[in-house]
């Protein structure tokens, strides 16, 4: 059995300060074994005058504690009276690890936070070994969020408590120094997250104790001369009278048996006191009395016999914690296998599930090694629905995770940028457009405008390229057009040259054989039908305008001839033909401009000449009859401007004369135009 941690009356502090209440709080056993307090009536502790206390109150902070020390049962410690006052109730967990009932198997070790959000609890070890962490499955399940979910283990062992750290994201520090594994000593500070534990072995705090206990009763006590006054207020021989009945309590509390009530001393009632020798020698049989009653306590509290050392168990044993080793490591497979091998030496050994917790670990982190392919394939909704499907881990995984989830995000984000400029830089708005609309608010406004750009330029473009494709279509179209007239013009150049040469009768015998050749060809087809009929037309007009022109009739040429021309154009030949035609009609119309003129048919006068001049621009009796004409009609719009309130009638009809004798866009025909206007307006009015 490990040793029972020591009865209160062994602590430090066992003197009471001058002037404190004489009420006394002692534990006492109940028949169910429960600790509670009791108050001990005041009594006359007779004792001589001492001295000013100067005994050690011992390490306020060994167990965490800023306050007035206090059991960590519940017990009343012998201090000062001053400091007694009632105890805060411990943690559910903890409540019955001092009861004088309870067995304990664990050896006398605990953990006491001192700082974080469990400020306060404490915890004994309750077997060999103790997991600390954020998960309710530990041994000892901390709320602290800062802390993994098995943050690190103490193992109890023959050279004392091994802490190993578990592989916590924030690490492990013992006395302010981060390390992964060391061996424990008494007094040892441990930082996890923002949680600071003290490591207390019982074993070392009985000996602090009882070496604070022999150094104050052994100390150079100095004779002072006795002055009279109450007893009651020597601090350190009521101490003395206390430590004795102290220990009985102890012993009442083990054994169950109430201690009888305290009988007043006849003595003390009488006014007797005890003097500096009688005090001192009490003081020192109640130390011994706690040394026999403390070495008492742990040798019935000893370790049990070890058992037979099975070398499964110790191979086991050792798999289990290479197993350990290597989940701290981040070396799941091996750790796997090592759990494994250790469950085939002794099935069951594996208690806290180390081989499954690291073969989860190991499946995790080959999840996110699917995604990072997953992602490198570009293929983001699927790594997205792989870390989905994923389940949690421990805070290291998690952070694993959030940080694969950044890179999922950033690579995706990259990816459809790099999507989004090369579809711009190809080109295609359509293909931009939904990449455009999947970008984040921070990025798409630029590619926005840049299709909006991309779209104003192509349609810029492509109105440009319709109207070149227009442009090259009509012109596409007008060169077939021409080589195809090209090519009827070269059927048709047998009936052209008999036609030149005045042979019309060869030409329309021309124009049956062309029919006769092709007659696949519709255009050919056509044109040599319209031959067909205008040849014998020309021929006829032509014959006749000739007779007349050679007769000297100029101006009864001019209409044969006028008709000849027409119908030459009709045709479509080109040679010396058409224009001696133009010749003889040019100088037929001048013949004919001068006639009318002296008949004064200025109309007809100009008309002429304006034909000759049309024909044969150099002809210069046509320009001078125009000349003539033109002095003619500015007389006439004179006359008739003068007459028109006099004779409206007569100054109509020779503004119309002026009208249709001028050229067209000349001033005296605008003139001519805007005075009928008016007379007509004022006949109408």
């Amino acid at each position: 059995m490990p040793p029972r941690r020591p009865s209160p009356s062994s602590r430090s502090g066992t003197g009471r300060p001058a002037g404190g209440s004489t009420a006394e709080r002692r534990p006492s056993s109940s028949a169910g074994g429960s600790s509670r307090r009791v108050a001990v009536p005041d009594e006359d502790w007779s004792a001589p005058e001492g001295e000013d206390d100067s005994q050690d109150r011992g390490d306020p902070e060994l167990y965490g504690d800023a306050e007035p020390q206090r059991s960590r049962t519940g017990e009343t410690r012998v201090a000062s009276m001053g400091d007694v006052r009632p105890e805060t109730p411990a943690p559910a967990e903890d409540e019955d690890e001092d009861n004088s009932e309870t067995t304990r198997a664990g050896p006398p070790v605990l953990v006491l936070v001192l700082d974080g959000p469990d400020k306060g609890r404490k915890k004994r070890f309750k077997g060999v070994r103790m997991v600390l962490g954020r998960s309710t499955d530990c041994d000892f399940a901390l709320e602290d969020k800062t802390v993994s979910r098995r943050h690190l283990e103490l193992v109890y062992g023959e050279k004392g408590v091994v802490m190993r750290d578990l592989g916590g994201i924030s690490g492990t520090q013992v006395n302010d120094q981060k390390v992964d594994e060391c061996i424990l000593k008494h007094g040892d500070e441990i930082s996890v997250g923002k949680t600071r534990l003290r490591f207390v072995d019982e074993s070392e705090l009985i000996k602090e104790m009882r070496a604070k206990a022999e150094a104050g009763e052994d100390a150079p006590k100095e004779d002072k001369k006795e002055e009279k006054k109450d007893p009651r207020l020597d601090e350190k021989t009521n101490a003395n009278y206390k430590l004795a009945d102290l220990m009985r309590d102890e012993k009442a509390r083990k054994t169950g048996v109430p201690r009888p009530r305290p009988v007043r001393s006849p003595s003390r009632e009488g006014g007797i006191r005890l003097n500096f020798k009688q005090k001192v020698g009490l003081a020192a049989g109640g130390v011994v009395l706690l040394m026999l009653l403390t070495a008492l306590t742990m040798s019935r509290r000893g370790p049990p016999p070890k058992p037979p050392v099975d070398p499964n168990l110790a191979r086991a044993t050792e798999l289990m914690q290479r197993a350990r080793d290597k989940v701290r490591d981040g070396d799941y497979p091996d750790a796997v296998r090592f759990a494994a091998e250790a469950e085939k030496l002794r099935a069951g050994i594996d208690v806290d599930g180390v081989g499954k917790a690291a073969q989860r670990q190991q499946d995790i982190l080959d999840a996110f090694k699917e995604a990072r392919a997953l992602i490198a394939q570009n293929r983001f909704d699927d790594a997205r629905q792989k870390l989905k499907d994923t389940p949690e881990g421990t805070a290291k995984t998690d952070v694993e995770r959030d940080k694969l989830k950044v890179e999922l995000d950033t690579k995706e984000q990259t990816y459809m940028v790099g999507l989004a400029d090369a579809a711009l830089a190809e080109r295609n708005p359509e293909s931009a457009k939904p990449l455009i609309a999947a970008l984040p608010d921070n990025t798409r406004p630029l590619f926005e405008q840049r299709l909006m750009e991309l779209e104003t330029q192509l349609a810029k473009e492509a109105a440009t390229a319709a109207r070149q494709a227009g442009a090259r279509q009509a012109a596409a179209a007008e060169n077939a057009k021409q080589r195809r007239a090209e090519f009827v013009a070269q059927a048709f150049e047998d009936v052209e040259r008999r036609f030149n040469g005045g042979d019309f009768q060869r030409a329309t015998l021309e124009v049956d054989r062309v029919m006769d050749k092709y007659r696949a060809e519709a255009d050919i087809q056509a044109r040599a039908r319209s031959l067909k009929k205008l040849i014998p037309q020309f021929r006829a007009a032509f014959e006749e305008g000739q007779r007349k022109y050679e007769s000297n009739a100029l101006e009864a040429s001019v209409k044969p001839l006028r008709r000849a021309a027409e119908v030459y154009r009709q045709i479509g030949f080109a040679g010396t033909l058409g224009d001696t035609l133009d010749n003889e009609l040019a100088s037929a119309s001048v013949a004919a401009g001068l006639a009318a003129f002296k008949r004064k048919e200025y109309p007809v006068a100009g008309r002429s000449f304006r034909e000759a001049l049309r024909l044969n621009p150099g002809d210069s009796r046509a320009r001078t009859g125009l000349d003539d004409l033109q002095k003619k009609v500015e007389e006439l719009y004179l006359s008739a401007y003068i007459s028109r309130d006099r004779d409206p009638s007569l100054a109509t009809e020779q503004f119309k004369i002026v009208i249709e004798a001028s050229a067209e866009g000349s001033d005296v025909k605008r003139k001519a135009e805007m005075a009928l206007s008016d007379l007509q307006k004022a006949g109408g009015s």
